[in-house]
């Protein structure tokens, strides 16, 4: 046969672009269905905000004649919330590790174009989100007697379908611009949690100024949730089609795909050597490798001194650490005012500004730390600091006093704010006791987080396992929701640090507030007791 009769029979065998983009969706779902932390974004975390909101809103019944509930009217924005935490972040962070690790770049010599590659991730994620779904309203028809109306089911399955793939576009274009994965989703889980606040879905009955309304309706979600609300309301007539925010949801979908492919032609940055990789993991540059053996402390010093860089030159410690927690309280303040807390009398804008501290303090101790260990574990950075004078309890307290630094400066920066801003009356004769009880919380929740990274085989999943419990427990500590949740709820919350935290924290600001001996006690309890497990079942393997 000839070369050009060889080079037809070859090209009549290769795969069309459906074909392509079909095998390119079936791979997507095997990856995810074989990942155990994306499957907690999609299935776990929406069963459990579908929980949580069940929750604080309870189920009455508010029709006696058709047996109609609250959750008929809550349901919606738990799906919202589950569908935006399975499709936005994990395409985020899978399509910006693909990058990291040239992978993307050796797609360039295989038949398969860009677009499909995309597009399978989506309709991928799509799949899932929906599974994920599904799930949840068979939880809550059994669960919550929420009833299904049949005549908007198709503009339902529609509206979801256009809303996820827009969520899992915004990720692709998330992934494709930000340079490392860590950024990624960094940008993703913060983005997906503001837009949450932004779109009503975390503070029930808040009113929102006029401004931050109309910012909510420039992006899907705000638009995905009221679609679904409407169609999940028995008593509005027509089949629930919404053609404005299909529009919408539309436009991000087609916007975010076109970012996302603009995005790929660019390399990723260059990734930094190995030995400054280890440099840096174990706080020895160059310039430290002097002869002699330096002292115990200053080798501590050291290693707080590195963390700290690394943690600056790190956007996901800057944006969790502190510009979340600072920005969510000028959200919250600026929606609920000095209205007052009932019981205790605190103000709404002194109490959000003690949860604030304790929330951003927990983010940086309990998830960013013990992920910056886990991901120096998983590269096997600690195996081979075996081999050096580098101590393994100088380089826990050099991580440890990193987190303390940062924990200070972000209750300080939230402190100035609500005294500055919003008036906020905090006790003078108070703040030494408040940055202990800061220093306190930092150590108790890095203590959790070391015991958590203990039990966890990766980075991967140490960073989904510990957001999927630190954003609930915020719920259950009344860090975002203040008096609406039931008694029993605060009575399970005060088995933790976290709402020991919050509380410690407002007794030691509060002018008229006492030593919280009872709230330091649990802490220093939970510490002690976190301190030993991670002892007893850390390895550095």
């Amino acid at each position: 046969m000839s070369s050009a009769a060889t080079l037809l029979a070859e090209q009549a065998d290769r795969p069309g672009p459906g074909r392509l983009l079909a095998d390119q969706v079936g791979y997507t779902a095997r990856e995810m269905w074989r990942s155990r932390v994306v499957l907690i974004f999609i299935f776990v975390l929406p069963l459990v905000w579908l929980a949580l909101i069940g929750i604080v809103a309870g189920n009455e019944v508010i029709d006696e004649a058709t047996g109609l509930r609250v959750m008929q009217f809550v349901t919606p924005t738990a799906i919202v919330m589950g569908v935006m935490f399975a499709s936005f972040p994990p395409v985020a962070n899978s399509l910006a590790l693909a990058r990291e690790q040239r992978i993307l770049k050796r797609f360039r010599g295989t038949p398969l174009p860009t677009w499909a590659y995309l597009v399978g991730k989506v309709l991928g994620a799509v799949a899932f989100a929906i599974l994920a779904v599904l799930l949840m309203l068979v939880v809550s028809v059994v669960g919550y007697d929420v009833q299904i109306v049949w005549r908007t089911s198709v503009a339902t399955v529609v509206t979801l379908a256009v809303g996820i793939a827009a969520l899992a576009a915004m990720g692709l274009a998330v992934g494709s611009l930000a340079r490392s994965a860590s950024l990624a989703e960094t940008i993703s889980i913060a983005g997906a949690v503001g837009l949450a606040f932004i779109s009503g879905m975390f503070l029930v009955g808040a009113t929102f100024p006029t401004w931050l309304e109309r910012l909510a309706e420039v992006f899907p979600v705000r638009h995905l949730v009221a679609a679904l609300q409407d169609q999940f309301n028995p008593y509005l007539s027509g089949s629930g089609w919404d053609p404005g925010a299909l529009a919408v949801m539309g436009a991000w979908a087609v916007g975010a795909v076109g970012v996302a492919i603009w995005g790929l032609r660019r390399e990723p940055g260059v990734q930094r050597s190995a030995t400054a990789t280890r440099a840096t993991a174990t706080g020895r540059g160059l310039e430290a490798v002097q002869p002699g053996r330096p002292a115990a402390m200053a080798v501590a010093f050291d290693q707080t001194r590195w963390a700290n860089r690394g943690a600056w030159r790190d956007p996901a410690w800057i944006a969790f650490a502190i510009a979340m927690p600072v920005g969510l309280y000028l959200l919250m303040a600026t929606m609920y005012g000095a209205a007052e807390l009932r019981p205790g009398g605190y103000t709404l804008t002194f109490f959000f500004a003690c949860g604030m501290i304790a929330y951003g303090v927990s983010v940086t101790a309990f998830i960013n730390m013990p992920g910056a260990v886990a991901t120096a574990r998983d590269r096997r950075v600690l195996k081979r600091l075996r081999g050096t004078p580098l101590a393994p309890w100088q380089y826990l307290v050099g991580r440890t006093a990193s987190v303390v630094w940062i924990g200070v400066l972000t209750a300080a920066i939230i402190v100035t704010v609500a005294v500055v801003v919003y008036d906020v009356e905090v006790a003078a004769a108070g703040l030494p006791l408040a940055l202990g009880v800061v220093v306190l919380g930092a150590l108790t929740m890095a203590a959790c987080g070391y015991a958590l990274l203990s039990l966890m085989p990766n980075a991967k999943a140490m960073g989904a396992v510990g957001l999927g419990i630190l954003l609930p427990l915020s719920f259950f500590s009344d860090v975002f929701i203040i008096g609406g949740a039931p008694e029993w709820m605060g009575t399970v919350g005060s088995l933790f640090p976290l709402r020991h935290y919050v509380y410690a924290l407002a007794a030691a600001l509060d002018p008229a507030g006492s030593v919280p001996w009872t709230n330091l006690a649990v802490m220093v309890a939970w510490m002690a007791v976190a301190t030993a497990i991670a002892v007893r079942r850390f390895r550095w393997e």
